[in-house]
Protein backbone atom coordinates (compact mmCIF):
# COMPACT_ATOMS: atom_id res chain seq x y z
CA UNK A 1 0.00 0.00 0.00
CA UNK A 2 1.38 3.38 -1.09
CA UNK A 3 2.24 5.50 1.90
CA UNK A 4 0.91 9.19 2.11
CA UNK A 5 4.03 10.53 1.35
CA UNK A 6 3.86 8.61 -2.29
CA UNK A 7 0.11 9.17 -2.94
CA UNK A 8 1.11 13.00 -2.82
CA UNK A 9 4.24 11.93 -5.15
CA UNK A 10 6.94 13.47 -2.39
CA UNK A 11 9.87 12.17 -0.22
CA UNK A 12 9.24 11.38 3.44
CA UNK A 13 11.54 14.72 4.45
CA UNK A 14 9.16 16.96 2.54
CA UNK A 15 8.11 19.75 4.39
CA UNK A 16 4.45 21.07 4.98
CA UNK A 17 4.99 23.60 2.46
CA UNK A 18 5.91 20.75 -0.09
CA UNK A 19 2.83 18.74 1.30
CA UNK A 20 0.25 21.36 0.79
CA UNK A 21 2.16 22.44 -2.70
CA UNK A 22 1.13 19.02 -3.98
CA UNK A 23 -1.72 18.57 -2.50
CA UNK A 24 -3.35 21.51 -3.97
CA UNK A 25 -1.91 20.16 -7.92
CA UNK A 26 -3.07 16.75 -7.59
CA UNK A 27 -6.13 18.12 -6.01
CA UNK A 28 -6.62 20.10 -9.02
CA UNK A 29 -5.55 17.32 -11.24
CA UNK A 30 -7.66 14.12 -10.04
CA UNK A 31 -10.95 16.13 -9.33
CA UNK A 32 -14.29 13.94 -10.50
CA UNK A 33 -15.69 17.03 -12.13
CA UNK A 34 -12.70 17.24 -14.31
CA UNK A 35 -12.73 13.46 -15.19
CA UNK A 36 -10.33 12.30 -12.53
CA UNK A 37 -11.10 8.69 -10.43
CA UNK A 38 -12.93 9.51 -7.40
CA UNK A 39 -11.06 6.60 -5.55
CA UNK A 40 -7.75 8.21 -6.33
CA UNK A 41 -9.05 11.89 -5.36
CA UNK A 42 -10.29 10.61 -2.03
CA UNK A 43 -6.60 8.62 -1.20
CA UNK A 44 -5.10 12.04 -2.31
CA UNK A 45 -7.39 14.28 0.29
CA UNK A 46 -7.06 11.45 2.98
CA UNK A 47 -3.03 11.80 2.46
CA UNK A 48 -3.09 15.25 2.81
CA UNK A 49 -5.44 15.08 6.01
CA UNK A 50 -3.00 12.57 7.33
CA UNK A 51 -0.06 14.24 6.87
CA UNK A 52 -1.10 17.89 8.08
CA UNK A 53 -2.36 16.67 11.59
CA UNK A 54 -6.18 16.63 10.40
CA UNK A 55 -7.52 13.44 11.11
CA UNK A 56 -8.76 13.09 14.33
CA UNK A 57 -5.68 11.55 16.62
CA UNK A 58 -7.52 8.41 17.56
CA UNK A 59 -6.53 7.11 13.78
CA UNK A 60 -4.12 4.79 14.39
CA UNK A 61 -2.87 4.98 10.63
CA UNK A 62 1.12 5.39 10.44
CA UNK A 63 2.55 7.47 7.06
CA UNK A 64 3.67 3.97 6.22
CA UNK A 65 0.62 2.86 5.53
CA UNK A 66 1.70 -1.06 6.63
CA UNK A 67 -0.94 -1.42 9.50
CA UNK A 68 -4.79 -1.83 8.07
CA UNK A 69 -6.95 1.27 8.40
CA UNK A 70 -9.52 1.61 11.20
CA UNK A 71 -12.97 2.65 9.88
CA UNK A 72 -13.43 6.40 9.97
CA UNK A 73 -14.38 7.72 13.76
CA UNK A 74 -17.99 7.97 14.14
CA UNK A 75 -19.57 10.68 16.84
CA UNK A 76 -23.34 10.58 17.57
CA UNK A 77 -24.75 13.54 17.40
CA UNK A 78 -27.54 14.34 20.07
CA UNK A 79 -30.64 13.86 17.92
CA UNK A 80 -31.69 13.62 14.32
CA UNK A 81 -30.16 16.81 12.89
CA UNK A 82 -33.18 16.76 10.32
CA UNK A 83 -36.23 18.86 10.43
CA UNK A 84 -39.51 19.15 8.78
CA UNK A 85 -38.93 22.89 7.42
CA UNK A 86 -43.05 23.37 7.26
CA UNK A 87 -43.40 22.42 10.62
CA UNK A 88 -40.55 23.61 13.16
CA UNK A 89 -40.37 27.42 13.05
CA UNK A 90 -36.82 28.21 12.20
CA UNK A 91 -35.90 31.54 10.68
CA UNK A 92 -36.09 32.20 6.53
CA UNK A 93 -32.44 33.00 4.95
CA UNK A 94 -31.87 36.39 4.81
CA UNK A 95 -32.02 38.58 1.23
CA UNK A 96 -28.08 37.96 1.23
CA UNK A 97 -28.52 33.91 0.78
CA UNK A 98 -28.04 32.05 -2.51
CA UNK A 99 -30.32 29.28 -3.17
CA UNK A 100 -29.94 26.80 -6.04
CA UNK A 101 -32.59 24.28 -7.19
CA UNK A 102 -32.01 21.01 -8.67
CA UNK A 103 -34.10 17.61 -9.16
CA UNK A 104 -33.45 16.46 -5.62
CA UNK A 105 -32.24 19.30 -3.28
CA UNK A 106 -32.76 22.95 -2.95
CA UNK A 107 -29.64 24.02 -1.48
CA UNK A 108 -29.14 27.46 0.03
CA UNK A 109 -25.62 29.23 1.11
CA UNK A 110 -26.88 31.38 4.06
CA UNK A 111 -23.48 32.17 5.10
CA UNK A 112 -19.74 32.41 3.51
CA UNK A 113 -16.75 33.53 6.22
CA UNK A 114 -13.59 33.53 5.37
CA UNK A 115 -10.88 33.00 8.40
CA UNK A 116 -12.86 33.08 11.19
CA UNK A 117 -11.47 31.08 14.22
CA UNK A 118 -13.01 28.25 14.77
CA UNK A 119 -13.32 28.63 18.36
CA UNK A 120 -16.11 30.77 18.25
CA UNK A 121 -18.23 27.77 15.92
CA UNK A 122 -17.89 24.79 18.05
CA UNK A 123 -16.41 23.85 21.55
CA UNK A 124 -12.99 21.70 21.53
CA UNK A 125 -11.21 22.27 17.93
CA UNK A 126 -7.65 23.21 18.19
CA UNK A 127 -6.96 26.65 19.67
CA UNK A 128 -5.93 29.43 17.26
CA UNK A 129 -7.11 27.29 13.92
CA UNK A 130 -8.75 29.35 11.64
CA UNK A 131 -10.65 28.37 8.36
CA UNK A 132 -13.12 29.27 5.88
CA UNK A 133 -16.98 27.90 6.57
CA UNK A 134 -19.81 27.94 4.50
CA UNK A 135 -23.58 27.22 6.30
CA UNK A 136 -26.02 25.62 3.85
CA UNK A 137 -29.39 24.85 4.43
CA UNK A 138 -29.75 21.62 2.87
CA UNK A 139 -33.59 20.48 1.54
CA UNK A 140 -34.88 17.65 0.51
CA UNK A 141 -36.95 18.21 -2.42
CA UNK A 142 -37.11 14.30 -3.91
CA UNK A 143 -39.14 11.35 -3.57
CA UNK A 144 -36.53 9.40 -2.02
CA UNK A 145 -33.73 9.96 1.10
CA UNK A 146 -30.48 11.63 0.08
CA UNK A 147 -26.72 11.63 1.19
CA UNK A 148 -25.35 14.73 2.56
CA UNK A 149 -21.70 14.63 3.63
CA UNK A 150 -20.45 18.17 3.36
CA UNK A 151 -16.72 17.58 4.10
CA UNK A 152 -16.10 15.12 0.73
CA UNK A 153 -18.63 16.71 -1.45
CA UNK A 154 -17.88 20.64 -1.11
CA UNK A 155 -15.69 22.25 -2.91
CA UNK A 156 -14.28 26.03 -2.57
CA UNK A 157 -12.47 27.45 -5.24
CA UNK A 158 -10.06 30.29 -4.93
CA UNK A 159 -9.00 33.39 -6.71
CA UNK A 160 -5.73 31.55 -7.07
CA UNK A 161 -7.36 29.21 -9.53
CA UNK A 162 -7.07 25.95 -6.86
CA UNK A 163 -9.62 23.81 -5.49
CA UNK A 164 -10.22 23.21 -1.73
CA UNK A 165 -12.12 20.27 -0.31
CA UNK A 166 -13.70 20.54 3.34
CA UNK A 167 -12.28 19.09 5.92
CA UNK A 168 -13.17 16.43 8.73
CA UNK A 169 -11.65 18.80 11.65
CA UNK A 170 -14.28 19.54 13.46
CA UNK A 171 -16.25 16.21 13.29
CA UNK A 172 -14.92 14.51 16.57
CA UNK A 173 -16.81 17.98 18.30
CA UNK A 174 -19.91 17.48 16.48
CA UNK A 175 -22.19 17.28 18.87
CA UNK A 176 -21.00 20.57 20.72
CA UNK A 177 -22.97 22.51 17.43
CA UNK A 178 -26.01 24.38 18.73
CA UNK A 179 -29.40 22.73 17.87
CA UNK A 180 -29.58 21.60 14.23
CA UNK A 181 -26.25 22.43 12.55
CA UNK A 182 -24.26 19.88 11.76
CA UNK A 183 -20.88 19.26 9.84
CA UNK A 184 -21.50 15.14 9.83
CA UNK A 185 -22.58 13.43 7.02
CA UNK A 186 -26.60 12.71 7.31
CA UNK A 187 -29.10 11.09 5.29
CA UNK A 188 -32.07 13.50 4.83
CA UNK A 189 -35.44 11.85 4.41
CA UNK A 190 -37.93 13.20 1.04
CA UNK A 191 -39.28 16.99 2.43
CA UNK A 192 -36.88 16.89 5.41
CA UNK A 193 -34.11 20.16 5.44
CA UNK A 194 -30.89 19.83 7.22
CA UNK A 195 -28.63 23.27 8.54
CA UNK A 196 -25.01 22.07 7.90
CA UNK A 197 -22.03 23.22 8.29
CA UNK A 198 -18.91 22.86 5.51
CA UNK A 199 -15.32 23.70 7.17
CA UNK A 200 -12.60 24.25 4.34
CA UNK A 201 -9.21 22.47 4.48
CA UNK A 202 -6.91 25.22 5.21
CA UNK A 203 -6.47 28.22 2.68
CA UNK A 204 -3.18 30.28 1.84
CA UNK A 205 -4.10 33.57 3.86
CA UNK A 206 -4.01 35.18 0.11
CA UNK A 207 -6.56 33.11 -1.50
CA UNK A 208 -10.02 34.21 -1.19
CA UNK A 209 -12.90 31.92 -2.15
CA UNK A 210 -14.72 32.64 -5.38
CA UNK A 211 -16.99 29.80 -5.81
CA UNK A 212 -18.44 27.01 -3.57
CA UNK A 213 -20.02 23.91 -5.69
CA UNK A 214 -21.39 20.61 -3.74
CA UNK A 215 -21.41 18.07 -5.83
CA UNK A 216 -24.69 15.32 -5.30
CA UNK A 217 -23.91 11.93 -6.54
CA UNK A 218 -27.70 10.31 -5.74
CA UNK A 219 -29.13 7.29 -6.50
CA UNK A 220 -32.38 5.91 -8.21
CA UNK A 221 -35.09 4.06 -6.64
CA UNK A 222 -33.30 1.25 -7.01
CA UNK A 223 -30.24 1.98 -5.59
CA UNK A 224 -28.27 2.59 -9.16
CA UNK A 225 -26.19 5.32 -9.56
CA UNK A 226 -28.12 8.37 -10.94
CA UNK A 227 -27.38 11.79 -12.64
CA UNK A 228 -24.52 13.59 -10.91
CA UNK A 229 -26.10 17.44 -10.02
CA UNK A 230 -23.76 20.36 -9.31
CA UNK A 231 -24.65 23.06 -7.06
CA UNK A 232 -22.51 26.37 -7.83
CA UNK A 233 -22.67 29.52 -6.00
CA UNK A 234 -20.54 32.30 -7.33
CA UNK A 235 -19.13 34.87 -4.85
CA UNK A 236 -18.75 37.99 -6.78
CA UNK A 237 -17.33 41.12 -4.10
CA UNK A 238 -20.77 42.32 -2.87
CA UNK A 239 -22.59 38.80 -2.55
CA UNK A 240 -19.21 37.97 -0.62
CA UNK A 241 -19.45 40.59 1.31
CA UNK A 242 -23.25 40.58 2.80
CA UNK A 243 -22.35 36.24 3.41
CA UNK A 244 -19.44 37.40 5.59
CA UNK A 245 -21.68 36.92 9.38
CA UNK A 246 -21.85 33.67 10.95
CA UNK A 247 -25.78 32.89 11.46
CA UNK A 248 -25.42 31.59 14.87
CA UNK A 249 -23.53 32.62 18.32
CA UNK A 250 -22.45 30.44 20.74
Amino acid sequence: MESHYEVLGLSPTADEREVRRAYRTLLKRHHPDQGGSRERFLRIKEAYEALVGERPPTDPESDGGGAPRSAEPTVPEASDPTYDPDAVDVDEPGREALTVAGERLRLTLSGLVQRVSLERLVDGVPAATDRTVAFFRVRNTGSTAIAWDGAANASFIGDDGFLYQGSNIASPHADRLPERWSVSATEIGPGRALDAVVIAGELPADVTVEQVVYTHRGTDEDGRDAETERYLFELRPLVRERLNRLPYRR
